[in-house]
């Protein structure tokens, strides 16, 4: 099974794919509860990725689907309305296989080049890249709270969407751009560069833009229900509110060679601080915290050590740390470092 694009016709290509879906989701079943019985320590990436291509040829094909429907305004039935949304499901779950379950305790390191490859399909017939990190040592992202990640393409746009929660999406390149609705009709666009918020209000229909002819990342902190909090325009959930806002956070220097950014987030569904870390050459940062601790290499490449143990990491790598274990990062280069405090 290879995900990518799909040509669709008509509605009997639309009938053909499902049809074709349905014979395969026992392999959907099969799939989930291997990864129910998966324990940390013993995941190999190579299975990871094996069980990811299944939920990815389902998922980028019931997408193009939703989108090729939505476009022609086809009718499907209710049965088959709810064999979709049924399939879809499980190819997600699949999909949202906690890969912190790849580490090997006290400490170590998610290499990017061992992380799944997924795409999310924009309705304006491009797609992203898309990967997550659960903050825990569950099976399901959704177990527990997570990060998500996109790698925007030049000029990319996301599908029309919202959720009932509130969502802050950090920027982690240039410049990226908010589209929203606050009238209802009316399209206001709100900007915001490297290393700062987009904050879109619980039920705001939105949509993220790349402007730029380059590649654009960003990262959303999600509590548990938030990862299956997510509705097309062609079936929003209620909409209450209609704002957004960039939220531009607090810098303080620790000493010559670093600086601290905080992002001191509240509201009913959320209540964390977000810190990006930024180490000139050279610098040593020592830690230890009474909780699992989790970063992302926004940029740049370090070396992580804990007594006997050293790893070297680099962009886009996930650093996974178990309570009260005491390291030292060595900045190799200038680093940017993407954390949750608790």
């Amino acid at each position: 099974m290879q995900a990518g694009f799909i040509k669709f016709n008509n509605e009997a290509d639309i009938l053909k794919k499902c049809a074709e879906l349905l014979t395969h989701e026992q392999l959907l079943d099969d799939t989930i509860n291997e990864i129910s019985l998966l324990i940390r320590g013993e995941v190999l990436h190579e299975d990871t990725i094996r069980r990811s291509k299944i939920g990815s040829y389902f998922s980028a094909t019931i997408q193009q689907i939703g989108n090729f429907v939505d476009k022609r305004s086809i009718k499907l039935t209710r049965e088959r309305k709810t064999e979709i949304k049924r399939l879809s499901f499980k190819a997600d779950k699949i999909l949202r296989e906690n890969i912190v379950l790849q580490s090997i305790p006290p400490l170590d390191v998610i290499k990017y080049k061992h992380v799944p490859v997924r795409h999310s399909y924009s309705m304006y017939g491009e797609r992203e890249q898309r990967w997550g990190y659960g903050l825990h040592k569950n099976p399901f992202n959704e177990d527990g709270n997570s990060v998500t990640l996109a790698n925007t393409p030049p000029h990319y746009t996301q599908s029309l969407h919202n959720h009932t929660l509130s969502e802050y999406c950090l920027i982690l390149d240039t410049s990226t751009e908010a589209i929203f609705f606050p009238r209802g009709k009316e399209e206001k666009i709100c900007t915001t560069n490297e290393s700062q918020i987009l904050h879109f209000f619980a039920t705001t229909p939105h949509t993220l833009k790349n402007p730029l002819s380059k590649y654009s990342r960003n990262i959303t902190y999600k509590q548990s229900t938030a990862l299956i909090d997510w509705r097309p325009y062609s079936e929003l959930n209620e909409v209450k509110l209609n704002r957004a806002s960039v939220v531009k956070g607090s810098v303080s220097r620790i000493n010559k060679t670093q600086t601290h950014k905080l992002f001191k987030i509240k509201d009913r569904y959320y209540n964390y601080t977000l810190e990006i870390i930024r180490l000139d050459k050279g610098s040593l940062y020592k830690k230890v915290h009474p909780y699992d601790h989790y970063i992302f290499v926004i940029s740049g490449r370090l070396t992580i050590s804990h007594k006997d143990i050293q790893k070297k990491c680099r962009k886009n790598d996930f650093i996974v740390i178990d309570k009260a274990t005491k390291y030292v990062i060595e900045a190799d280069t200038f680093c940017r470092l993407y954390t949750i405090r608790k």
